[in-house]
């Protein structure tokens, strides 16, 4: 009965995920067409109900409504999701033992440590746009909390994310709350001291804190020029934060060296940045805060060792059962009929977080109150071009959110 029972298994869960090969819903998504694909990863999700697979729909679901301006509807799906990314596995001990004769698709998607930890940068993000800044700040904070234990109980060579040090700090600006906001700027430069804005971020705050000694050094450390030095802003200007989603992640595929591991393969990704117009005017270029695609393939890189580990393990599992299956019938054929079905149902795990972009990137933009048109052009791509408009109060920060698909 146990040989039937392994049989059956290796017969029946090598498949493919059901999410991975749905790719209508995908095109949906890169076309823009983000309330039709959300239709559908809904119904998707019905029918995968608590399986394997549900996490999959989740997060994808979370993110199309996010990309689609949906935030709070977004939050419902990615709360749930964050309810299942725990750092330690939920699979259970059979689930795991099964996985040494076949492929991890049986498993349920626990999501690799990144979209863990996107998650909940995507839930800042969202009540960030929704103005709602205490819950964006507890999820930005969360963002490095989960880093921190994946790096001291998980023994992951893992580093605090920049982008949530960094949006933690916009956003304690954009509250007032000076003092805090200074803190996570000077956290961000050892974090990712390239961003271009960083050096006048830390002597505005400095200012406002009235460190005049730590105004000083800054300035000379960027090497601020009197213009962009100019303090305090003027009553009638305010500031656009422009946060751009570019590209689309990497994608799973077979490792060509080790055909039942998966290795994160890049997609084609023309653009590299932005170019964003205000009122038809060229006005700054976006930059860099969070690259999901390098973060993506060193992750799973990480890994590689207990993955492999793993992987010789089930191959001396299988061999000690199919020897089995042959003494137990007489017969050589039933054990070598065994090692082809556990060897055929061995497949890489190829799930991932489908719809993430490859980058998220951000620009700010002192701008005077009022309505403004914004262009975000996309450069080195034919199309692609967002237009939105925002308002702008004077004295205060305003949000946008921005996404670029490849065609």
């Amino acid at each position: 009965m146990r040989v039937y029972f392994l049989l059956t298994i290796a017969f029946g869960m090598g498949c493919v995920s059901s999410r991975v090969g749905e790719r209508d819903i995908d095109q949906l998504f890169f076309r823009g067409e983000w309330d039709q694909a959300s239709k559908k990863l809904e119904e998707g999700l019905t029918r995968a109900g608590e399986g394997q697979d549900q996490l999959l729909y989740l997060l994808d679901l979370g993110l199309t409504l996010h990309t689609a301006g949906h935030y709070r509807e977004s939050n419902q799906y990615l709360l749930k999701a964050a309810s299942v990314t725990e750092i330690k596995d939920y699979t259970s001990i059979a689930d795991e033992a099964v996985t040494l004769f076949v492929s991890d698709n049986i498993k349920h998607y626990q999501g690799e440590d990144f979209e863990k930890v996107l998650v909940h940068a995507y839930l800042a993000l969202n009540y960030t746009l929704l103005s709602e800044y205490e819950d964006a700040l507890v999820e930005a904070r969360q963002v490095n909390q989960i880093l921190y234990r994946m790096v001291h109980e998980g023994n992951r060579k893992y580093k605090e994310s920049g982008f949530a040090r960094y949006l933690s700090a916009v956003i304690y600006e954009a509250t007032g709350e000076w003092d805090h906001a200074y803190i996570d700027y000077k956290k961000s430069t050892e974090l990712t001291g390239d961003f271009p804005w960083l050096g006048q971020d830390l002597w505005r705050l400095a200012k406002l804190n009235r460190f005049s000694d730590d105004a000083k050094r800054w300035e000379s450390e960027y090497h601020l020029s009197e213009e962009v030095t100019r303090m305090p802003r003027r009553s009638t200007e305010g500031e656009l934060v422009l946060i751009y989603q570019n590209g689309i992640s990497p994608v799973k595929r077979p490792n060509p060296q080790f055909h039942s591991l998966p290795v994160f393969v890049p997609r084609a990704n023309p653009v590299v940045r932005a170019v964003v117009e205000v009122d038809g005017m060229p006005r700054a270029v976006t930059s860099v805060v969070e690259d999901i695609e390098q973060r993506a393939i060193e992750n799973l890189n990480e890994k590689y060792g207990a993955l492999i580990a793993k992987k010789i393990a089930g191959v001396v599992a299988k061999e000690i059962v199919a020897d089995q299956v042959s003494k137990a019938t007489k017969n050589e054929f039933w054990g070598f009929l065994t090692r082809v079905f556990f060897y055929a149902g061995d497949t890489a795990d190829l799930r991932s977080w489908n719809l993430l972009p490859r980058d998220i990137q951000m620009a700010r933009i002192p701008l005077s109150a009022g309505t403004h048109r914004i262009r975000v052009v996309p450069e080195g791509a034919r199309s692609g071009t967002i237009e939105l408009t925002t308002e702008i109060r004077p004295g205060k920060i305003s949000f946008a959110n921005a996404r670029y698909c490849p065609p």
